[in-house]
């Protein structure tokens, strides 16, 4: 099959000439990449969880016990994704099961008391990290980013409730 004609110079950066929706989408994809606490390989190494994992324990660490469908809602990852990490986790002994009395296919996950330490090891670290890589806002630069993000969030579930997407 014959090859697409090359480009005529080559781009330094993925969004030059990007038009701001694109460039908005893909920047916030690559920068919640970059910031996933499980995407780094030393803190993989360090806690020996991954992303999925850490928002799972996030997840639940900060509403409670949840069922996977709650945690799938919360979280915006696909049931398959949220399905393993709870499997993985269950396995390493850091999370177990309620049992859901109002639905008894679809158990509460929470901490079991090996999760808590794992939690309250990680906790420190990620706020440490997270504030490492934003303090190249000042303090009324992230509450903006804050607020317009929450605005896109909100918008974007809307959209895809109303457009079927």
């Amino acid at each position: 099959m014959p090859l697409a004609p090359l480009p005529r110079l080559k781009k330094e950066q993925l969004t030059e000439g990007m038009e701001p929706p694109s460039h908005i989408s893909y920047q916030i994809t690559i920068a919640a990449n970059l910031m996933a606490f499980g995407s780094s390989a030393s803190n993989v190494k360090r806690f020996g969880i991954k992303t999925r994992e850490w928002r799972v324990l996030g997840c639940i660490t900060q509403v409670g016990p949840a069922t996977a469908s709650d945690i799938v809602r919360l979280v915006h990852q696909d049931k398959g994704s949220i399905s393993r990490a709870i499997t993985g986790l269950e396995r390493e002994g850091l999370v177990g099961k309620i049992p859901n009395h109002a639905h008894k296919n679809s158990p509460y996950i929470w901490l079991t008391e090996k999760g808590r330490k794992l939690v309250d090891r990680i906790y420190p670290v990620f706020i440490q990290q997270a504030e490492l890589f934003t303090d190249v806002l000042s303090d009324s630069e992230q509450r903006e980013l804050c607020r317009l993000l929450d605005k896109l969030k909100d918008h974007v579930e809307r959209v895809r409730i109303e457009q079927g997407i």
